[in-house]
């Protein structure tokens, strides 16, 4: 299976888990404001949850098949629109300084020139709008499965702050997410050697752990996770 083949797979495999969609939007919400851009949306996943009344949704992605899935599903919707754009071209496709939030979930470690792509966020940014960043966490985790799908990295706070600060961004929430999830790829990926995350593994986590894992999170964030949660300002 190639990169391309992999990660429809893995986009298509978490459109499904709806709570996990949940909870990644619930992590998210206090950055969104009234006009949002979400870079590599994939299949809507997030733009689902997104939607209201009161809002605009820019959805942009470089995929052919996605963009015309997205184009179908959201015909109905006056406030959503769809792009086909690479983050590295965005500044062409739409106005500088007009977005008061941009979404990016499990996008920036796609991108080889990370520094580049979030010089690019800041451009289409307000004064004071938000990012809201999703990465997965932890070179130690960095194995088949990322490669399969196109990562070139995994972050940590430290490099993600460092990333941020230097492109003139304040950090005003960074966390772990997931702290189930980080043993499972542990086991997936350096124990079992997997390039790829079972299906049945994910419907399992999704009904049954999720729900509970969620919870306790919004208690106590955890020293260690799958994934790395940022909401950062433009200054």
């Amino acid at each position: 299976m190639d990169k391309n083949d992999a990660l429809t797979d893995s986009l298509e495999n978490n459109k499904t888990l709806k709570n996990y969609n949940c909870w990644i939007y619930e992590n998210i919400k206090p950055a969104l404001g009234k006009n949002i851009i979400e870079i590599g949306c994939g299949l809507g996943a997030i733009i689902d949850f997104m939607i209201t009344k009161r809002n605009k949704i820019t959805g942009v992605d470089i995929s052919d098949e996605y963009i015309k899935y997205l184009k179908k599903n959201y015909k109905k919707y006056r406030n959503i629109k769809i792009i086909k754009s690479n983050i590295l071209n965005l500044p062409g496709k739409v106005k500088n300084n007009s977005f008061d939030t941009v979404v990016m979930i499990n996008v920036l470690e796609h991108i080889k020139d990370d520094d580049r792509a979030i010089k690019i966020v800041k451009k289409v940014l307000k004064k004071n709008g938000k990012l809201a960043l999703m990465v997965p966490a932890f070179n130690i985790l960095f194995g088949p499965l990322d490669k399969n799908v196109g990562h070139y990295r995994r972050y940590n706070k430290k490099m993600l702050k460092n990333l941020l600060i230097k492109n003139n961004f304040e950090i005003e929430n960074i966390y772990y997410m997931n702290f189930v999830g980080f043993f499972g790829w542990l086991l997936n990926v350096k124990i079992l050697r997997r390039n790829y995350t079972p299906k049945n593994q994910s419907f399992l986590f999704d009904k049954f752990i999720v729900p509970i894992l969620k919870w306790i999170e919004r208690w106590i964030k955890p020293p260690v996770g799958q994934s790395l949660i940022v909401i950062a300002k433009k200054k």
